[in-house]
């Protein structure tokens, strides 16, 4: 099981709401600058999210051909984290320690 905890407030909030929002260039592909993805995190289908990643992908490319793509249950990571979870993976674990975490808690509640 999957989940994510919203920042500083420890609600745990069900994959399915919670994700990330991409601009999908008319190619396919996402928006992209080499380093990263325009993307931002946030409930799944939030109209202020994205129009926000609307405007900036609008700002960026200079045209308006495009679409909003969620994706859920992900989570924005930086480089540092991408590193650790290549390292997991290839050591045979799940790549996403905080996944470890939420099928730990959840697998020990289910035994009581």
């Amino acid at each position: 099981m999957s989940s994510d905890i919203i920042k500083n407030k420890k609600i745990w909030v069900p994959e399915r709401s919670y994700g990330v929002c991409l601009w999908i260039l008319p190619d396919g592909l996402p928006l992209s600058d080499g380093d990263g993805v325009l993307s931002a995190e946030g409930f799944m289908h939030d109209p202020d999210i994205e129009k926000s990643v609307m405007e900036a992908a609008r700002y960026w490319t200079g045209s308006e051909e495009g679409t909003v793509r969620w994706v859920a249950g992900a989570r924005k990571i930086t480089a540092s984290e991408k590193d650790d979870q290549a390292e997991r993976l290839s050591n045979g674990l799940v790549a996403d320690p905080f996944e470890d975490m939420f099928d730990a808690h959840f697998s020990h509640r289910r035994l009581k």
